[in-house]
């Protein structure tokens, strides 16, 4: 347990992002993947020790619903050349862009955790919320992040947390062009115990 579990807890967390929020966030936010439409995300998170890839694929199964499906391998990470377990997501707009919900499972195991997702954009700044509960640990999970768009650039920061842990992330993306960002992060518990930095690319086609 120790360092390398809070280490293990704080890459999961920064993973669930590829399946969540758009990277490098966490939060989710209200919006779905339109009807028919596909999202990749790959990511890198690093930190001396520290070396793990991210994976997150997502499809709009309706103009409310879209399924996702997340991976995550150590690099550097122990156990070396190992996959971190992989996740399963189903999000349903309630209001479109404004109320939504989700059900995340790590696929293997019979837990499960439920989300509610709120989202609120004025002008330049968005303001996403969650709050959910995980049946693995039986523990109440939450989300916030205020994030500023202008132009290209979207910079942004967020607490995460639920009984094991509190984590904050600042970061930011970059448009290439539409449909693909450039993105980067950093992450860490509020005794600055644990850090994770964190580099990635979204491609929506």
């Amino acid at each position: 347990m120790g360092k390398y579990y809070k280490t293990i807890v704080l890459i999961i967390t920064v993973l669930i992002a590829s399946l969540d929020g758009a990277r490098p966030f966490g939060t989710d936010d209200a919006g779905t993947v339109s009807a028919g439409g596909y999202e990749l995300e790959l990511g890198y998170d690093i930190w001396k020790e520290t070396g793990s890839l991210c994976l997150g694929f997502k499809h709009g199964l309706t103009a409310k619903m879209d399924i996702g499906i997340g991976f995550g391998f150590n690099v550097i990470s122990e156990p070396k050349n190992s996959f971190l377990p992989s996740e399963l997501v189903l999000k349903y707009s309630l209001v479109p862009d404004l109320l939504a919900a989700s059900f995340t499972s790590e696929i293997g195991r019979t837990a499960y955790t439920l989300n509610g997702i709120f989202t609120r954009v004025l002008g330049p700044v968005e303001f996403d919320a969650n709050l959910g509960y995980s049946t693995g640990d039986s523990s109440i999970i939450y989300a916030s992040a205020l994030i500023y768009s202008k132009g290209k650039f979207a910079l942004g920061g967020e607490v995460t947390g639920n009984k094991e842990s509190h984590n904050w992330l600042v970061g930011g993306r970059y448009i290439i062009k539409e449909g693909f960002m450039l993105d980067a992060g950093f992450t860490s518990d509020f005794k600055f115990e644990e850090k994770i930095a964190t580099t990635g690319l979204h491609y929506e086609f």
